[in-house]
């Protein structure tokens, strides 16, 4: 499997969980590769919008920085709450909001890094 069907992939997923939680939710045709800062997932339900960037890696770490001021862009225009979610080699997906990756200065996650599920993104549990 190339590295962009399990990127396309891992989107699939988190379209999928989407909709089981109750949202819609799709793919943004062409992220990354329009010229404009369009999230790869943006989920909806009663006016509440969430844009994602999904990001796979095999490694503990990774930086998000790019992905990060990217997905803030569109969040300012669009007031679109923003999350990136991260699929570490054989872990469940987790999600780190760019608000608090902004104001700590520091784009790099890891493995041990305090995270968000997507039931707690949705509204659904308390942050872990």
């Amino acid at each position: 499997m190339t590295n962009y069907q399990k990127g396309a992939k891992f989107e699939r997923d988190v379209v999928n969980e989407f909709w089981k939680h109750g949202w819609t939710a799709m793919r943004s045709a062409g992220s990354g590769t329009i010229g404009f800062p369009v999230p790869d997932v943006i989920g909806v339900k009663d006016k509440r919008i969430i844009a994602i960037e999904c990001k796979a890696t095999r490694k503990d770490k990774i930086n998000l920085k790019k992905a990060v001021l990217s997905i803030k862009k569109f969040s300012d225009i669009s007031k679109a709450r923003a999350y990136i979610a991260v699929k570490f080699y054989k872990k469940k997906p987790r999600f780190f909001d760019i608000k608090t990756l902004i104001s700590r200065g520091n784009y790099s996650v890891s493995l041990n890094d305090n995270h968000l599920s997507l039931d707690s993104i949705l509204g659904e549990q308390s942050t872990l």
